[in-house]
């Protein structure tokens, strides 16, 4: 099957399945998207000519946090029309997968929690550094300072029920106090 004709497929899928419309855009994947950030993306099986791989997607980034997601496929004969397709989605895909989604997505809310303990340390740290850089990543905060001929860097990352900060390049008086103010905020 070419691109077209699996963009083609999308569209029709999606006015059999409930609650999924079609997302086509040229040069990716065709998506079906749903409620509740459900998105299934239909791929032609590779040397199996009529057949399509369908396969439920978790919401960005959610992979790397979370490496014990299960993943949701399967392959359906494309050649018996959009309508088989999307009964074998709703039968086989549908139900495991929402589950799945909805609970990943409660794991999702539940690292709030962590990161505003990460923006509380941020900030503690910028107020005790005046001056100092913020570099916000996914998974970790660097903050930069300097202070007369020193300088370093603090990596606040955070993971499960921990905050922890990694230091480089301070000596000790500095060390002493930030971590002294730190437990005194968060004590």
């Amino acid at each position: 099957m070419e691109a077209a004709d699996i963009d083609d497929l999308v569209t029709q899928i999606a006015g059999h399945l409930d609650g999924f419309s079609p997302l086509i855009r040229p040069g990716h994947p065709a998506y079906l998207i749903g409620s509740d950030e459900a998105r299934l993306v239909v791929h032609p099986r590779w040397r199996q000519e009529g057949r399509v791989i369908v396969l439920g997607v978790y919401p960005d980034g959610s992979g790397a946090l979370f490496p014990d997601l299960r993943r949701h496929q399967i392959t359906v004969t494309a050649n018996r029309g959009a309508e088989h397709v999307a009964r074998k989605i709703a039968r086989r895909l549908l139900p495991s997968y929402l589950r799945d989604l909805a609970a990943c997505r409660e794991r999702l809310r539940g690292r709030t929690a962590e990161n505003i303990t990460r923006a509380d340390l941020v900030e503690t740290l910028q107020i005790l550094l005046p001056g100092a850089t913020v570099n916000e990543k996914q998974r970790e905060t660097i903050v930069r300072w300097r202070r007369g001929a020193a300088f370093g860097s603090f990596a606040v990352y955070g993971e499960g029920a921990s905050t922890s900060i990694e230091i480089r390049m301070a000596d000790r008086e500095l060390t002493e106090r930030l971590a002294y103010a730190i437990h005194e905020r968060f004590s």
